[in-house]
């Protein structure tokens, strides 16, 4: 295999090798910047795969690439490590970049949430009018005797 030659094939092994690894963005980064002596942000020409500057830098890289790559996620996951370089072969001459799916999923788990707790308050205040309901009739409650009541009756 030829040598790696520019920034963006060095930060997509940088990437494919924290995920291997398990670690974090910050990993990617300092590796990134041990290898090639620069920063991934700041650059005149931006490099592709690079998560936004405000993303945490302590986050797990494997949960990124799976929301912000997914076929390279997919990839990693159903492929061994002696499948790397040909992934980085194919990465050189493509053009996929990272996708914002972040808002959807989050409106729909926050939608989904907010439905979940309406449900148990719902179903709270049901069991709650049952039960009131449920001892007005209680036949076990003493009831008050009326004029006129015969009681001890032999």
């Amino acid at each position: 295999m030829k040598k790696m030659s520019t920034d963006q094939e060095y930060w997509d092994a940088c990437l494919i090798k924290t995920w291997r690894n398990n670690g974090k963005l910050i990993d990617a980064y300092q590796m990134f910047k041990s290898i090639t002596g620069r920063m991934v942000f700041g650059r005149e020409e931006p490099l592709l795969r690079t998560p936004k500057e405000n993303v945490p830098f302590k986050l797990s890289i494997r949960p990124y690439v799976a929301q912000h790559l997914e076929k390279i996620s997919r990839r990693l996951w159903d492929y061994p490590p002696e499948h790397d370089i040909a992934l980085l072969k194919k990465l050189q001459t493509s053009k996929y970049t990272t996708t914002n799916t972040q808002t959807n999923p989050d409106r729909e788990m926050t939608n989904a949430r907010n439905q979940h707790k309406d449900d148990k308050k719902r179903l709270a205040i049901f069991s709650i009018q049952k039960s009131v309901r449920n001892q007005a009739t209680d036949w076990g409650v003493t009831k008050a005797t009326g004029r006129g009541a015969r009681v001890g009756r032999r």
